[in-house]
């Protein structure tokens, strides 16, 4: 009798599709912070850093999920590549990039001289970098050691 194999791809759709929506969400609330501190006359006004700091906050969660759901479809594939030196350094970059592109909130804060903000908006960043290091690359570091050296050999 044939082993049934399950199939993936339409969970690996939707989180391809989780994924693009929350890229998009995160550059969307990018260039609205943007548009805020350009546009605004005064953007020291206590409602209008409430408005950036949570925006700040939308925009980490969003790169948070779309990092979250782009590494997590490698759990899904049958066939997953031997780690090469090419492919891990690959991985490194990515998972840096989705951790400190939660910087440029911070950065952008800095240069439009709203320190006390920029502060404020600092610990939200880190805490997603922690949160990053936690449930995508360690995760994903564990699999790449063990269950994918298992499925290549098969």
């Amino acid at each position: 009798m044939p082993k049934v194999e399950e199939d993936y791809s339409d969970y690996i759709k939707h989180m391809s599709n989780i994924s693009g929506l929350a890229s998009v969400l995160a550059g969307f609330i990018l260039t609205t912070l943007t548009l805020l501190i350009t546009l605004v006359p005064d953007p020291s006004q206590t409602t209008v850093q409430l408005t950036l700091f949570f925006s700040g906050i939308l925009f980490n969660i969003f790169m948070f999920l779309a990092g979250w759901s782009s590494f997590n479809l490698i759990y899904f594939c049958r066939k997953v590549p031997r780690l090469t030196r090419e492919l891990n350094i690959i991985n490194h970059v990515a998972v840096v990039g989705f951790s400190i592109f939660g910087g440029i909130i911070v950065m952008i804060f800095l240069f439009s001289n709203l320190r006390l903000l920029a502060l404020a908006s600092t610990f939200p960043w880190l805490f997603f970098v922690i949160f990053t290091y936690i449930f995508i690359w360690r995760p994903f570091r564990k699999f790449r050691e063990t269950r994918a050296r298992i499925l290549t050999k098969t």
